[in-house]
């Protein structure tokens, strides 16, 4: 288990999009740009599914994901444990705000799922003598 710093959450919620990677079973790597993200707390990201296609078939054949998101200097990586939902009160509660936002941007867009990462790992990411090291 890792938690997110303060620094990282608030730079995952402020960037426009983050890269989402996943493998399938075989190792064949995906990775796609998800703009409908949050922080839920220091440990768990949430991404709303509206065109995961192979990056569900993936995620429901291999949870370890890695989520990539950077502004400036400052980059981050996580690696972390996934999990679909697309049901129940979890998920209506997620719907309920992408659904809000799409329709105060015009578009006619609904979420169909979405994807709970747990934080396994944080890594700084940024160029310099500290990148590629582990920080929570």
């Amino acid at each position: 288990m890792a938690v997110m710093s303060k620094e990282v959450q608030d730079l995952l919620t402020n960037v426009k999009g983050i890269a989402f990677a996943t493998a399938n079973a075989d190792g064949q790597p995906n990775c796609c740009v998800v703009g409908m993200k949050k922080v839920v707390d220091a440990e768990t990201v949430y991404l709303s599914d509206q065109f995961f296609n192979k990056t569900l078939a993936n995620v429901k054949e291999n949870q370890k994901v890695s989520l990539m998101f950077w502004e400036g200097h400052d980059a981050f990586q996580i690696y972390g444990t996934a999990r679909y939902v697309n049901e129940g009160e979890e998920f209506a509660s997620q719907k309920e705000w992408v659904d809000a936002l799409f329709a105060q941007m015009g578009m006619p867009i609904k979420a169909k799922g979405g994807i709970y990462v747990h934080v396994d790992a944080v890594y700084n990411t940024a160029a310099g003598p500290n990148a590629g090291a582990q920080i929570a």
